[in-house]
């Protein structure tokens, strides 16, 4: 003999405020997943201003350029979508420069108070090391490519 197991009645379609509850969550869980696949891209202990005020992250990346600047290591920090690779990612590479991105299209003031005095001040540094600012050298290469 069979056991027959009645059906379950349907469930009630979500509300609005389910669906938003789980928009919510799945969000979470993207931000969690993507701040863990950063924190693991990063090599070398790099600071994550993602959760600094200003006055901190500014501090920091103070110090991160000069302990980079001393090894050898010349980044220029990026946020938000980008192609793979560019034309500027390319002329940067000639000198010796990482061009690092720090965050995805999702910001906090950390982020871009921080890349803002890192590029600042790595930016100072590759001058007076070059000669030339390798940050804004596209007009100097289109000069000398029409000479």
């Amino acid at each position: 003999m069979k056991t027959i197991i009645p059906s379950r009645p349907a469930k009630p379609a979500r509300t609005l405020r389910g669906a938003s509850c789980i928009l919510q969550n799945a969000l979470a869980a993207l931000l969690i997943t993507s701040s863990s696949l950063h924190a693991a891209e990063l090599k070398d202990d790099f600071p994550n201003f993602m959760s600094l005020k200003k006055d901190e992250a500014a501090k920091i990346a103070r110090r991160q350029v000069e302990a980079d600047f001393a090894a050898g290591h010349y980044r220029m920090l990026v946020y938000g979508l980008r192609r793979q690779t560019s034309e500027q990612d390319a002329r940067l590479a000639k000198d010796g420069v990482e061009v690092r991105a720090i965050a995805g299209c999702i910001v906090s003031d950390g982020i871009l108070e921080g890349a803002r005095v890192y590029n600042e001040a790595m930016r100072a540094k590759l001058k007076a090391k070059l000669g030339r600012d390798v940050f804004n050298d596209k007009d100097e290469a289109m000069k000398g490519s029409a000479k």
